[in-house]
């Protein structure tokens, strides 16, 4: 591993850091559209299996912003990147000897847990590398992200149909894979720079995180991610109860990456034609509708096509613009520690929830209404989102008037 400075540097030096977004995503390509099916091919109840991805999501409350403090306080964030991925491959491994054994509900549980406690944290300071390696440029960042899309479509549509073929069992072992990969192309990473501040004087991440309108956007953001628990649990399972088969339901996932890798290669163009609220309260609209269709029309076809291609604006657009924010919100030694806690809100704490509240909808309610349930957190993070537009249109590390 490299451990020379990024600086700025050129495009070459963020060729690794493009291989190390495909790696993650090839993982999280096969987890999410087969782990709860996995879980319940194992006897799990839907409830049950909804409490257990909520406890891997729930480690993001913790885990992202430790290991964010590590890395503002140590300036490498390189070389933790690379410990928690082999970490995570080995736990993951577990997950799949656990099969073969009569674990219980416990021991599933709490290898889970640590698993999600390795695991979470893995995006959250990829991006923290990715911006720190794009340095002034950060309209870099979708275009390395885009590549994180093109590995889960790789997942979700190549690996369905050898699951297809082979069976579920090879869950846990892909991504045991794609984690000891995700390492692998770390190493050749450089170790990037730690930003300066833009302020006069530090950020204050407890004074930030006392303000209002911040408070707002990552409830915000927590309720967006909430609002994606029916559909990143139980999506597949509804799609199957349809009479889709596993190939049908990867190809499905992969049209809604294929759809966010267009609009991450658009992003840099939207940014500097629209303002970032207007971008995100848009978003959040869409995602809306996309609930509506997956739980009333997911029968149809065309709808179906059409509520996958709205994954660019669920997921692309509110994630691309969140981390913007963050991006301008904490600056300098602060920028993983923030990023970290948009992690944890969002991904973790409303994910989790989400996950959780899914497990408990699923098989008590009809599938349209569990999908309604989460257009109306989605509605109530349209509202969160207006009331904290001032942090949405950027403040202090301001690198550019947007």
């Amino acid at each position: 591993m490299s451990t020379t400075p990024a600086g700025q540097g050129g495009v070459a030096r963020l060729n690794p850091i493009r291989l190390g977004y495909f790696a993650f995503f090839l993982g999280l390509g096969i987890y999410l559209p087969y782990f709860s099916p996995y879980l319940i091919e194992q006897g799990f109840a839907p409830d049950t299996v909804g409490a257990m991805l909520a406890m891997v999501m729930a480690a993001k409350l913790v885990a992202p912003p430790l290991l964010g403090w590590v890395v503002d306080h140590s300036g490498r964030v390189i070389v933790w990147l690379i410990a928690t991925a082999l970490v995570s491959a080995v736990l993951a491994v577990g997950l799949a000897l656990l099969a073969g054994i009569d674990a219980g509900l416990v021991g599933w549980m709490v290898l889970l847990v640590a698993f999600g406690f390795f695991w979470q944290p893995l995006l959250s300071q990829l991006d923290v590398a990715a911006l720190r390696l794009t340095g002034p440029a950060p309209e870099r960042y979708p275009a390395l992200r885009a590549w994180g899309s093109i590995g889960f479509i790789v997942a979700s549509v190549g690996l369905g149909a050898m699951i297809d073929r082979i069976g579920l069992v090879a869950v846990p072992w892909l991504m045991a894979v794609a984690l000891v990969a995700l390492a692998g192309v770390l190493w050749r990473v450089p170790e990037p720079g730690v930003p300066r501040e833009t302020g006069a004087r530090p950020v204050s991440i407890r004074d930030r995180l006392r303000e209002p309108a911040m408070l707002g956007f990552f409830a915000g953001s927590f309720l967006i991610n909430l609002s994606h628990g029916v559909y990143y649990a139980f999506f597949s399972v509804h799609l199957a109860d349809l009479g889709y088969s596993a190939t049908a339901i990867g190809l499905l996932w992969a049209l809604g990456v294929v759809a966010e890798i267009v609009l991450f290669f658009l992003l840099p163009g939207l940014r500097n034609r629209f303002a970032p609220l207007f971008l995100l309260l848009t978003a959040i609209g869409l995602m809306a509708l996309r609930w509506l269709l997956i739980g009333y029309q997911a029968d149809v076809l065309g709808w179906l096509l059409f509520a996958q291609l709205l994954h660019a604006a669920s997921f692309g657009m509110t994630h691309a613009v969140g981390i913007w924010v963050i991006d301008h919100q904490f600056p300098g030694r602060a920028h993983a520690r923030g990023q970290a806690i948009l992690s944890a809100a969002s991904y973790g704490g409303g994910a989790a929830l989400g996950l959780y509240l899914a497990g408990l909808l699923w098989g008590r309610v009809e599938p349209d209404m569990a999908f309604a349930a989460m257009t109306l957190a989605s509605l109530l993070a349209f509202a969160l989102m207006l009331a904290a537009r001032r942090v949405v249109r950027w403040s202090p590390g301001e690198r550019e008037v947007a």
